[in-house]
């Protein structure tokens, strides 16, 4: 599942993603994003933080905080990469922290780690350390 309010990249997010085998389903704001996943319950999350309904944190809270979708990984986005930023959104239950604008192969080398899934061998396509 990927949350972004931002069209663009939420649209270019969703394209690569889904050359790259993955079916993603897109949401622009939080509200529906968690109405999704209460019934989907998606792999894994990719969450842009600044949410103009719920915002990022919010969502990462309440699916932490339901059973139906607390193991959920999620990857928060955000346009700062000032440290406590950062530490917000693990202490909401993110498990990742990107800043934006994110290369899309270090967004998958993140999606593949916390999927426990290898990338093709001689790929360029994950970044060595996503984090």
């Amino acid at each position: 599942m990927l949350v972004d309010d931002d069209k663009h990249s939420r649209e270019g997010y969703q394209i690569y993603l889904s050359g790259k085998g993955f079916r993603v389903h897109s949401f622009e704001g939080g509200a529906d994003a968690l109405a999704f996943a209460a019934l989907e319950s998606p792999d894994l999350v990719v969450l842009d933080l600044g949410l103009p309904d719920v915002d990022g944190w919010e969502v990462a809270r309440r699916l932490k905080s339901n059973a139906h979708t607390r193991d959920i990984p999620i990857i928060a986005f955000s346009g700062r990469s000032l440290q406590h930023e950062q530490v917000s959104a693990l202490r909401a239950g993110c498990d990742v922290h990107l800043t934006k604008p994110c290369p899309p192969d270090r967004l998958l080398g993140a999606i593949q780690k916390l999927l426990g899934l290898d990338a093709p061998s001689g790929s360029t396509d994950a970044a060595p350390d996503p984090y």
